[in-house]
């Protein structure tokens, strides 16, 4: 197996609570899925993909489309992993703002470590699969348990199996609505997850 990694973005939710795309949602003059992008690729994640939905062009990137629309989580995971073939994959969805570099390199570095295994964030202990390594290698497995109807993240982990990395809770912080975002950015005290106009 590769230990290559790439990077996926998952944008295929239909975004009820937040009332718009979150991936092109402005956050402090940036869209979320933009910030995401570039805490990727600030830890060195080449290259980077949206899967499902529409505004991964409009942020510039390749679009894997989502074999089984409308199953979970887990099915976009099998097809991401499907279409990476080797090597591991960061997935992470589009509205995390405060992601942060540092902790997705920790992210790669235990994949690299146990590349057969998922590395997945944990904070105080508890597993937060919005941020996790996943080996291309499992794509198979996971399309057979979806198969089967399984939908969630957490199905993914107990299958692979996985090894947990504590990160910092702002980036595994999700914004599922505007006044979530607004309040995540007043928290925000690191320039880290805050991309420059450069970046963007």
């Amino acid at each position: 197996m590769s230990h290559g990694v790439v990077g996926a973005i998952l944008m295929g939710g239909q975004s009820r609570r937040f009332g718009s795309d979150k991936a092109l949602a402005v956050a402090a003059g940036i869209s979320m899925g933009k910030r995401v992008v570039v805490a990727m690729r600030r830890a060195g994640i080449d290259p980077v993909v949206a899967s499902g939905g529409t505004a991964g062009a409009e942020l510039g990137l390749v679009t894997v489309p989502d074999k089984t629309p409308g199953a979970g989580p887990l099915a976009a995971l099998a097809s991401i992993l499907s279409w990476a073939n080797t090597g591991g994959v960061v997935v992470t969805p589009c509205d995390l703002p405060l992601l942060k570099a540092s902790d997705i390199e920790t992210i790669i570095e235990a994949w690299r470590a146990n590349p057969d295994v998922v590395a997945c964030a944990t904070v105080g202990g508890k597993p937060s699969p919005m941020l996790a390594c996943w080996p291309a290698a499992a794509a198979r497995r996971l399309q057979i348990a979806v198969d089967e109807g399984r939908s969630r993240y957490y199905d993914g982990l107990d299958i692979l199996g996985w090894n947990g990395v504590e990160v910092d809770p702002a980036s595994v912080s999700d914004a599922d609505d505007p006044t979530t975002l607004t309040e995540l950015l007043a928290q925000a005290t690191t320039t880290e997850s805050m991309p420059d106009a450069t970046e963007a």
